[in-house]
């Protein structure tokens, strides 16, 4: 006993739950089958060192690229003011496709990770070109060397790693340590978690920003709830907003994040204690939600020079250009869908069975719904008062604005149903570890008499 006890110190279990992670995470890269997006976020990592160098002298197709003619003209009639001209001018951070696709917060990571294994700018690729054949893109060293992608996704992977030990710490807050470890389970031995949360893309930058973003909601709560001093929760708001702006920085649906910042902060509000009169409670849930929304824009703003000369009408821009991307790509009959019949059969069928560990869609939808209500009733027993923890409307809030925009997509691609699957995971996770708990402290011995 004095052993088991032991193993579950914070500490010991921290570095077990690393261990196990690392091993799983760290190993096999190599093996994982190319994606051509991986040539873009490899060869965009160039960014760094952009806004870090004020004399940086960016190769050639950095400002030159496959926009279709007409494109120009669209943005045009679409954004009329602030844009300022779409041809591509010297300046790097200029209004180019590679500016305007994806903010740079991932690329960043990327290029931290290869530069500590000494890879710099001239080692670098160029782009994937989508219009020629995959032959003649790795003739043109389109594909990043060996050593350049390893090193990539080797960043990827430890990314990947901080998220699961931030998930594992709100799981076991939220609903104890069993569920916590069979979330670790879900998450390290998922073939398609160990896919897309190595590749060198967007989605784990986007996920650890995420996983931060609940952590420090988390912690607002928790604030509140120990001390009821207001400026506290305020603090770790500011922080959720200014993770929110990194994870939009990283991939722009990130930027929903804010929405559950806003949420927390108007669940403070609505605390049963801590507040002696109405207007306390609204003024606190506006200058919340005004703290959360302000980081959010500032950090999102502050990563990216592109967005410095006209900040919402560059925001705006590049969402037009990837809605129209993803407009035009869903055409593609193996990728689109389109209406209400088709989603309610593919994407529940993604989710439930083919990208889950366990490909049993009516066992992941039990677990999921036992650990759905759980995680509302404890959300909502934190509410009133009841001393449940602050874990749960954290994950509930954050997995809201995560989960419900993925659930929309009209592309039918793997990469997008991360959410759908990480949080599923956190539920299923939760169902089964209050399961088993529950069946332990029915059939537990009872304690000898002293």
């Amino acid at each position: 006993m004095k052993a088991l006890r032991f193993l579950r110190h914070p500490l010991i279990e921290w570095a077990v739950l690393l261990i196990l992670l690392s091993l799983l995470y760290l190993r096999g890269i190599d093996r994982i089958d190319f994606h051509r997006d991986e040539s873009h976020w490899v060869a965009t990592s160039a960014y760094f060192e952009a806004a870090l160098d004020a004399d940086f002298i960016q190769p050639e197709w950095m400002t030159t690229n496959e926009l279709s003619p007409g494109l120009k003209k669209w943005f045009r009639s679409k954004v009329p003011t602030g844009l300022g001209s779409l041809e591509p001018p010297n300046d790097t951070w200029g209004t180019n496709y590679f500016t305007l696709t994806q903010p740079p917060v991932a690329r960043y990571i990327i290029a931290i990770g290869r530069r500590l294994r000494g890879y710099t700018v001239q080692d670098l690729n160029p782009p994937w070109r989508f219009r020629v054949s995959d032959s003649e893109n790795v003739a043109a060293g389109n594909m990043p060397s060996e050593g350049l992608l390893h090193s990539a996704r080797a960043t990827m992977a430890v990314v990947s790693i901080a998220s699961g030990m931030i998930l594992f710490t709100v799981v076991s807050a939220s609903a104890g340590s069993t569920a916590g470890w069979i979330f670790i389970v879900l998450y390290a031995g998922s073939p398609y978690l160990l896919i897309h949360l190595r590749r060198a893309m967007g989605d784990p930058s986007l996920l650890l920003f995420t996983c931060l973003a609940m952590l420090t909601g988390m912690l607002a709560l928790h604030t509140w709830e120990k001390t009821r001093e207001r400026t506290w929760p305020l603090f770790w708001l500011a922080l959720m907003g200014g993770c929110a702006g990194l994870a939009g920085a990283s991939k722009l649906n990130g930027l929903g994040l804010a929405g559950a910042g806003v949420a927390l902060g108007w669940l403070i509000a609505l605390y049963p204690k801590g507040f002696a009169t109405r207007s306390e409670r609204l003024t606190f849930a506006f200058a919340a939600s005004a703290v959360v929304m302000t980081t959010t824009a500032i950090a999102f703003i502050a990563v990216n020079p592109f967005l410095y000369p006209h900040p919402w009408a560059r925001t705006r821009a590049m969402f037009l250009l990837r809605i129209s991307e993803m407009s035009s790509q869903s055409q593609n009959p193996e990728w689109g869908l389109s209406g209400l019949e088709q989603r309610l059969a593919v994407i529940p069928r993604r989710i439930f069975e083919d990208h889950a560990l366990i490909h049993s869609g009516w066992i992941n939808a039990l677990l999921g719904s036992v650990g759905l209500i759980y995680l509302v009733r404890s959300a909502w027993q934190w509410l009133v008062g009841k001393g449940s923890s602050p874990a749960s409307p954290a994950l509930l809030a954050v997995g809201c604005v995560s989960v419900l925009p993925a659930l929309t997509t009209p592309l039918d691609w793997d990469r997008y149903y991360l959410f759908p699957i990480v949080f599923l995971s956190s539920l299923i996770a939760i169902g089964l570890g209050r399961i088993l708990t529950g069946i332990y402290r029915r059939f537990r011995p009872a304690s000898p008499p002293s």
